[in-house]
């Protein structure tokens, strides 16, 4: 059995930092860990592959809302990040710079498995607007679960099959 939804999420993250407007606060208003804990999702949280975007400073508060909203973390993307000539893309970071972004993929039941299992955990893609996701990292959610009704929370761009949530949602053509 495979899952009969899927919900890709990509929280506007509140950091917890007195750097001012930076980062996403500079693009649109952040959430504090415990609201996005509370968000009631809009499918079932049985029967569901949950894809969440997560920044690196706030690992921990990630596998928090995973399991907040019902769901085991199971495994990881990890979108390595390029610039429009194929080099490393320069993000923000403390420690390091981060030229990734990893999405957590977690389940809501054992029976959760995709349709394929040969699929590579990295994807290579060129970045777009602050947070906007990869063309392709849409493409490897469908390819692994074809059947699955395709919920998105926190959109920013307008995508053909899903049903999407989000107050960014047509700011990304």
């Amino acid at each position: 059995m495979t899952a009969r939804y899927v919900l890709v999420a990509d929280p506007p993250w509140q950091h917890g930092d007195k750097l001012g407007k930076r980062g996403a606060a500079k693009h649109y208003a952040c959430m504090p860990l415990k609201e996005i804990c509370a968000l009631q999702l809009p499918v079932p949280a049985r029967d569901c592959v949950l894809f969440l975007w997560r920044v690196a400073s706030m690992q921990e508060e990630a596998l928090a809302v995973v399991r907040a909203w019902g769901f085991t973390p199971k495994s990881e993307l990890v979108w390595c990040k390029q610039t429009k000539t194929g080099l490393p893309h320069f993000g923000m970071g403390r420690y390091t710079r981060h030229c990734h972004e990893v999405c957590l993929i977690a389940v809501s039941n054992l029976g959760c498995t995709p349709a394929v299992h040969d699929q590579r955990s990295v994807i290579h893609a060129p970045v777009g607007m602050h947070s906007e996701k990869p063309d392709e990292f849409y493409r490897v959610v469908q390819r692994m679960y074809p059947r699955a009704q395709r919920h998105e929370m926190f959109a920013r761009k307008v995508r053909r099959g899903w049903r999407q949530l989000g107050l960014e949602l047509g700011k990304v053509a």
